[in-house]
């Protein structure tokens, strides 16, 4: 095989697994559940704005006008969160944004282990309450928004206490 062409299959590769995301440390059924069921929507999402720049681009094309990409706004957002302390930390995630009718798209019973990131998939744009705990510590609340460029979160127990 040429070398070149087995180099672009190990960037394409490493790009495609690099960019899962995955359920390795979450425990709730229904977050698992809901994980899976927004990949799907966003890769549906995707495959049709990619189909539907490609009838534009014909049609531009056969037209002899000018292409212009299509696209949907955006609606999820990958984060990791990344477990920063020497123990366990028990996350769970709760937000206002409802999810197909079912609920709200929380994600409950994520727990990492010391140096372990979590992978997932939220809506864009949403707010967060974040709560964490350690099994010897007290649980912190966290807000995020999801709405700018912040991508990891890095959590670590007594993070979010105010000494007096």
């Amino acid at each position: 095989m040429n070398r070149y062409k087995v180099i672009l299959l190990l960037l394409t590769a490493s790009l495609v697994i690099g960019s899962c995301t995955n359920t390795r440390y979450l425990t709730d059924a229904a977050s698992i559940d809901r994980q899976h069921q927004m990949r799907a929507s966003r890769t549906d999402g995707n495959v049709d704005d990619v189909g539907l720049n490609f009838a534009n681009l014909f049609l531009a094309a056969i037209l002899n006008t000018q292409y212009e990409v299509q696209s949907r706004d955006r609606t999820f957002k990958r984060i990791s969160i990344v477990n920063q302390s020497a123990d366990s930390l028990f996350v769970n995630m709760v937000t206002d944004i409802v999810w197909k009718k079912e609920g709200y798209c929380d994600i409950m019973g994520i727990e990492l282990p010391p140096g372990a990131k979590q992978k997932l998939l939220v809506p864009y744009p949403a707010a967060y309450n974040i709560y964490f705990h350690s099994p010897f510590t007290e649980e912190e609340k966290l807000e995020v928004r999801t709405d700018h460029k912040l991508r990891h979160i890095n959590l670590k127990e007594g993070m979010t206490l105010v000494e007096p």
